[in-house]
């Protein structure tokens, strides 16, 4: 065995040292990371817990209502006079949980990967009429004025259903968060850019803070015992993720107490587009009576 200069025995354990070191610097930088990635996995769970329990509760309750009511209907059981009253009751839980079910599906496909736009011409005016006329119940029981202001032949290649789920996330949630008699204003223009939507509502508003959290997918600022709001968290989130597969962007601006406006862009394709659409299959209740 070769035996080392007392230099040689200095550089070696240098050499260890270092090595151990670095060894121990990785180590520690591995352990960071692994405790970061355990807590978000625990926090995922307990917000996709929170989710499973509160999509059951979105589900089932305009489900029971909407067995619990028309079996009474079909009973019999109502005096005649409350029939309108009755069949408008059914038709709002069958649109609510028909319009939560549609966010579900939708987060499946992203979730998947499945969800490809497919551009096409689209009457974007017949569009936006379409969200506000399905909104139409919700808008008068909070006596919310609601305006909207676009040219009226207005043809733009963009996807029909992604384009009128996001609306109708958009509206629903203005009109959730608007106060008794509020107002909510809707606009779209188009230019060199691209197409601009705006929707403004004079709502509670959302605190800088929270701006970006209420785009994560499950997550809601009003959670727990004391939650006021319905819906599942997922609306807002798939808004962003649409937006972003159409090539558009999205910003926010709002503050507490001053309401909240979202601008959408949305470039203009150059995707080869079909020759026309008016609106994707979005609604079951699209062509029904409004109660």
């Amino acid at each position: 065995m070769k035996q080392l200069t007392d230099d040689e025995l200095i550089a070696e354990l240098k050499d260890r040292f270092a090595f151990n070191l670095k060894a121990l610097v990785d180590l520690r930088e591995m352990t960071a990371k692994l405790e970061v990635m355990n807590s978000r996995l625990q926090e995922s769970e307990a917000v996709k817990g929170h989710f499973l329990s509160n999509i059951r509760n979105e589900i089932n309750n305009p489900l029971t209502s909407i067995m619990g009511l028309s079996s009474q209907y079909f009973g019999g059981k109502f005096d005649p006079e409350r029939y309108a009253e009755v069949s408008r009751m059914i038709y709002l839980e069958a649109f609510h949980l028909d319009f939560q079910l549609q966010n579900i599906f939708m987060a499946a496909e992203l979730e998947a990967g499945e969800a490809e736009p497919a551009f096409s011409k689209v009457d974007i005016k017949t569009i936006v009429d379409r969200v506000v006329d399905a909104f139409n119940y919700q808008i008068k029981e909070k006596n919310i004025s609601i305006s909207v202001h676009m040219p009226d032949e207005f043809v733009f290649p963009t996807d029909a259903r992604m384009l009128k789920l996001v609306l109708s996330n958009m509206l629903a949630n203005a009109a959730e968060f608007c106060a008794e008699k509020g107002e909510i204003y809707i606009s779209a223009t188009v230019g060199a850019n691209g197409m601009l939507l705006e929707i403004y509502d004079n709502g509670v508003g959302i605190d800088p803070v929270d701006q970006k959290t209420i785009f994560d997918r499950f997550m809601q600022l009003d959670n727990g015992t004391t939650k006021g709001h319905r819906g599942h968290g997922l609306g807002l989130s798939i808004v962003a993720a649409l937006v972003e597969l159409m090539g558009g962007s999205l910003t926010l601006e709002s503050k507490i107490g001053h309401g909240c406006r979202i601008f959408i862009h949305l470039p203009e394709t150059t995707t080869p587009v079909q020759d026309s659409a008016q609106g994707g299959n979005l609604f079951l209740f699209d062509d029904v009576e409004q109660f």
